[in-house]
């Protein structure tokens, strides 16, 4: 599994980072504009540890419904693929912030993922009680990135990855912006064309700057996850 990994805030040694942050890209399509927004987003943030995955580099299968398999053991899928290690990921990041493209409506990959993940949560809850879900209370910013970065497009992916992080346990935080429950995105179809969109790359740090400053209310307080 392909990932990329850098620290920001030149000089800092590992000792001295405070937390970690976690970008997920959920389209199918590999160094698309989803990942590029995440990774011009991701940039600079003081003190701090940042990868982003790609759900196009991994494989993923969909959910098989074995149900008296799922969750023996809290957390734990019966299919060996690469969503353990996504999962792994995910528990030991600080924040998380998820980045997918308008298809009709997710991308079939990454519809897989929030459907394993959900069915493990669930069956985790049912056999072993909420107190072992490793995602409870993590702070997460939700994106859509879209063509038009219409209101339409951007609801119906917001609305779905809300239902999906709230499941989970996670936090999402709010925009300033319509629909509020995330931020839309705007980036035409073209691979590369979201690197010109000025404006969604400045909105999109401002909308991780809030998470950050969230994660450091939560650090202050000790409760960081």
């Amino acid at each position: 599994m392909e990932k990329l990994n850098f620290e920001v805030g030149q000089g800092c040694r590992r000792a001295k980072l405070f937390m970690r942050i976690l970008g997920i890209s959920g389209s199918n399509r590999k160094d698309g504009n989803s990942y590029l927004l995440l990774k011009e987003a991701l940039k600079d943030i003081p003190l701090a540890e940042v990868q982003i995955i790609q759900i196009a580099d991994l494989k993923i299968k969909p959910c098989e419904l074995c149900f008296e398999a799922c969750a023996q053991k809290p957390f734990e899928c019966v299919i060996k693929d690469d969503l353990r290690a996504l999962l792994e990921e995910m528990k030991s990041a600080d924040g998380i912030v998820i980045a997918c493209p308008f298809y009709f409506y997710v991308p079939s990959k990454m519809q897989a993922f929030m459907e394993r993940t959900s069915c493990l949560d669930y069956y985790t809850e049912k056999r072993h009680g909420r107190k072992h879900s490793p995602l409870t209370g993590k702070l997460c910013s939700l994106i859509a990135v879209s063509a038009s970065g219409s209101s339409f497009s951007a609801t119906q992916i917001l609305h779905h990855l809300q239902e999906f992080s709230l499941m989970l346990g996670l936090q999402p935080i709010s925009a300033t912006t319509w629909p509020f429950i995330g931020l839309s995105a705007k980036c035409g179809l073209e691979k590369g064309v979201v690197l010109k969109e000025k404006g969604t790359i400045r909105e999109a740090r401002e909308f991780i700057g809030s998470l950050i400053k969230d994660l450091k209310m939560k650090e202050r307080k000790g409760t960081t996850k």
